[in-house]
């Protein structure tokens, strides 16, 4: 069988990443597991290994390459670097959230593309075709006039593709355990968020109410589940801005034993920050609390049982019950949560931060954009959390279609009450249209029709900026355990440190030797509304042999 180099380039952009550095997500460790289970030599890199040392590439016949659609240009400069250290090119295999838009793939060099969740489509060409290499799959199906669903073949300067994949059935769903070993090959991926899938897929089959076709048939709020997920007048499911519920279909939830075992082997590799990944984790369980497929985001209720077991069985592993790693969620949604819920939460992931959308405080746009919670749900979800000790993170978005003045006004005037309820941090992002939603092909200049729209922005971004930084200036004094990652690139006389329940980067003047380790440290200043500066208070522990 052929040896493939998969190659994460997620949240590289241009070449670089700028954000998020201690994030290592799921799915090029699961496309890695998933080739190894059809018999192919697969090995994964993180995009960073191979820009600086290219002769890597040489040791491989194909090269699978991650990416998300704003790393186009990251993934042409590794291209460029391919047919330079390769004589024969070899293969070049696309995938993720990157392939979904057709004007990127026509930009890049590549044989075939999957589209989609990649499953189904390994499986089709791998068991039911009796394909053997993917040399075969190029020579093959690049020769023939149509091109199976789910994947995409490059002649000349024309795509052809078979459309998007099939949403992977609950047979074919979480049969590996994502790659672990290869870890190793990322810098510092002791003290990295490693995400950790529990949840397939969202129960968000509402469609936004802004979208010109639609005709307001009630088909998204049908109570036969299964007729929610076709609109008569093509409207994607779930929020205007958000793919996952077309891509990724309604919430599949995983098994606990194969979550425990994957978090066992992560935690004994060395991570010490695990993230259960999912559009809501409280979908978690709720699609074995119906008969139909589970594309209602707010009925029936959380499954506690379910979530109670899995977070139960997490907190009972060695290095989480001893305080040397640390479990926390990802998403939740506000219409799914109630004392209960928090309750539960609050017993096993206490001081850790949960991030929640809020996105506006403008019910009308909210309405608009296909929300399925007010923003009074989200703020009453934020007290709970809080009241129960968790440490709410909470996402906004500006310049989403149809936003106005008024729009804006109110999430400004909701920033007060959001630091008196305990949340800890604002996640302020631009709207940017994606593939296959619907608002892929919306207007993109939002406040073209009123000047005053990009000024209230901009007061919004300030009140954000100065909300982070005071909640930076609070954690002065106090003592908070770090994993020590690497040197600083801009000031390498300091450390990097990352909180082991997440919060704010942390730099420490001490020697470098102490990489790898798990320190206390006390914060004693807010350098900006990211960073703050701690000291060392003692060390507690080495995490890894040879950092």
């Amino acid at each position: 069988m052929e040896k493939v180099l998969v190659i994460d380039a997620n949240a590289r952009c241009s070449g670089k990443r700028f954000a998020t550095l201690d994030v290592i997500g799921v799915g090029p460790r699961l496309v890695t597991a998933l080739l190894e289970s059809y018999g192919f030599e697969a090995v994964l890199h993180p995009y960073e290994n191979i820009m600086s040392n290219p002769k890597l590439v040489r040791n491989y016949d194909v090269v699978a390459i991650s990416f998300m659609v704003s790393d186009a240009t990251a993934v042409q400069k590794l291209l460029k670097l391919l047919k330079r250290f390769r004589k024969n090119r070899g293969l070049v295999v696309l995938g993720g959230p990157g392939t979904l838009d057709e004007a990127v793939l026509k930009a890049l060099d590549f044989d075939v593309a999957f589209i989609g969740e990649a499953e189904y489509t390994l499986h089709y060409l791998f068991r039911r075709c009796g394909y053997c290499s993917f040399y075969e799959i190029v020579h093959e199906i690049g020769s023939s006039k149509e091109v199976p669903k789910g994947l995409a073949i490059k002649r000349g300067n024309r795509i052809v593709s078979g459309g998007l994949g099939y949403w992977v059935p609950k047979d074919l769903l979480f049969k590996v355990i994502p790659e672990v070993n290869d870890l190793e090959n990322y810098p510092y991926y002791w003290a990295c968020r490693i995400y950790v899938e529990v949840v397939r897929g969202c129960s968000n089959f509402c469609r936004p109410s802004v979208a010109s076709s639609c005709s307001e048939c009630r088909v998204c709020s049908s109570e036969d589940l299964s007729k929610r997920v076709i609109c008569p007048a093509g409207i994607p499911p779930g929020c205007g801005y958000c793919n996952v519920p077309l891509i990724h279909g309604y919430a599949r939830s995983r098994d606990t034993y194969s979550i425990v075992e994957e978090v066992r082997r992560l935690l004994d590799l060395g991570a010490t920050r695990i993230v259960l990944s999912a559009p809501d984790f409280l979908d978690f369980g709720r699609d074995a609390k119906v008969r139909d497929i589970l594309t209602d985001p707010c009925n029936p209720s959380p499954n506690i049982d379910m979530i109670e077991k899995l977070l139960e069985e997490l907190a009972n592993i060695e290095q989480v019950s001893e305080g040397k790693a640390s479990i926390s969620i990802e998403n939740i949604k506000a219409c799914l949560m109630n004392r209960e819920v928090a309750e539960v939460l609050g017993r096993y992931l206490k001081n850790t931060a949960v991030y929640i959308g809020l996105e506006s405080c403008s019910n009308k746009l909210l309405n608009i954009v296909g929300r399925p919670s007010k923003c009074e749900d989200v703020l009453n979800a934020i007290k709970l959390l809080a009241d129960k000790g968790l440490r709410p993170y909470v996402y906004l978005i500006h310049g989403l279609p149809h936003e106005d003045v008024e729009d804006i006004k109110k999430t400004i005037e909701v920033i007060p009450l959001l630091k008196d309820l305990g949340v800890e941090r604002i996640v302020l992002y631009k709207f940017r249209p994606l593939p296959k939603t619907a608002f892929e092909k919306i207007d993109k200049v939002v406040g073209a029709f009123d000047p005053e729209i990009p000024k209230y922005q901009e007061v919004l971004k300030e009140e954000i900026r100065n909300f982070n930084t005071y909640r930076k200036m609070e954690f002065i004094g106090r003592h908070i355990d770090v994993v020590i990652a690497s040197k600083h690139h801009r000031y390498p006389h300091y450390l990097v440190g990352y909180p082991l329940t997440h919060g704010p980067v942390t730099l420490v003047k001490i020697s470098k030797r102490y990489i790898g380790y798990l320190a206390r440290v006390k914060i004693v200043k807010a350098l900006s509304d990211r960073i703050v500066l701690g000291e060392l208070v003692h060390i507690k522990q080495k995490i890894v042999r040879n950092p």
